[in-house]
């Protein structure tokens, strides 16, 4: 018998359509071609819906009454087996994939992670392995010891804070910091000098991020700056990663007088506090009165540091006024080589009083 060459699918089907597709093409009805092959029709159509499995005897049927090859109609089997058994194999992976993120999401945010990350896979797999590999996280129950970060910070009843977004936060603080290298090593006898070079670029306030980062990186800290996500009102992050002291900050603000001080506040942090526990971490919350002691060394380092106390004590004293507030203070910090914003900063912090008018020279340039 001449057959016709064998037919090999690209894709797994359902060997059914294609025998309903070749009854349809040739003009032959269910019920002629049942009666052909010595078949009811009833049982013709469960092998044509996947009812039933296309056997050797069913496929030999076909081959004489077609002239397709009976194995052509078992390849087609078994494929369409080996098809339906990946795909239960999948829908298993992917549930447990699915499991895992909403345990996951119990302690972070895996939507806000993902949108950050820019993964945009399909599947929950993807997803899952993406997340985990770029941001290095631990499986989702060794993840809940990380909550123990949520204490570093002291929650105000003014903020509106989340403890599961702020987790979220610092999991792509320390995600962004360990890709960080450093070009000298730390050295806790250099306070004065670090405090100084930054106070240098800090009140110049000229291409000051890369400046900074250059100062800390030539000092050994690792510096990052890294968005702040929602209900996280965050300033700062100060922690050790591999015996190396890092800086997070989010430039939740703009502003030069607020980066410097929340720079300087985690610098306080590093050499009060990290140097003698390096296993602490810090995340350093908007606040216009701390209650932490610790919180409340760090201002004070910030303050003395961006201005000392002794030239601070010569500040002139002028009335509540916002012209004459401005005014007065901007003409001393110029003749000081301070700059105003930095002053007015201080300022506005010490008496709760904020009404500056701008003049574009605020911003972190």
């Amino acid at each position: 018998m001449e057959t016709k060459n064998e037919f090999i699918p690209k894709t797994a089907i359902l060997p059914g359509s294609v025998l309903k597709l070749e009854l349809d093409e040739r003009g032959i009805s269910q019920k002629n071609f049942a009666n052909e092959i010595g078949m009811k029709t009833s049982n013709l159509n469960e092998y044509i819906r996947g009812k039933r499995s296309f056997t050797s005897d069913f496929s030999l049927k076909l081959e004489e009454a077609l002239q397709i090859p009976a194995n052509t109609w078992m390849n087609l089997q078994q494929n369409y087996e080996l098809a339906i058994a990946r795909k239960r194999r999948l829908d298993i992976d992917e549930q447990a994939a699915l499991n895992e993120i909403e345990e996951y999401d119990k302690i972070i945010s895996t939507k806000d992670l993902l949108k950050r990350l820019n993964i945009t896979a399909f599947s929950y797999r993807s997803k899952l392995d993406q997340l985990t590999s770029k941001l290095n996280l631990p499986p989702a129950a060794e993840l809940q010891v990380c909550t123990s970060h949520l204490r570093c910070f002291k929650k105000s009843a003014k903020l509106k804070t989340d403890p599961r977004m702020v987790l979220s936060w610092t999991i792509l603080a320390k995600s962004a910091i360990k890709d960080v290298q450093v070009g000298g090593e730390f050295n806790i006898s250099d306070k004065e000098l670090i405090v100084r070079e930054l106070n240098s670029v800090l009140h110049k306030n000229e291409d000051t991020i890369n400046k900074v980062r250059d100062i800390l990186s030539n000092r050994g800290i690792r510096f990052s700056i890294v968005d702040k996500l929602d209900s996280t009102p965050i300033d700062g992050y100060s922690f050790y990663h591999e015996g190396t002291p890092c800086i997070v900050i989010t430039k939740r603000r703009d502003k030069i007088d607020n980066f410097a001080f929340v720079l300087l506040h985690e610098i306080g942090h590093i050499f009060l506090h990290l140097s003698k526990n390096q296993s602490k971490e810090f995340i350093t919350l908007e606040e216009k009165e701390r209650v932490d002691k610790l919180e409340k060394e760090a201002d004070k380092f910030a303050s003395d540091g961006l201005i000392s106390e002794k030239i601070w004590k010569n500040a002139p004293a002028v009335k509540l006024d916002q012209y004459q507030i401005q005014k007065v203070f901007t003409e001393w910090a110029n003749s000081n080589n301070l700059n105003k914003w930095i002053v007015l900063g201080r300022i506005g912090h010490e008496l709760n009083f904020w009404r500056f008018r701008e003049d574009g020279t605020r911003s972190i340039n």
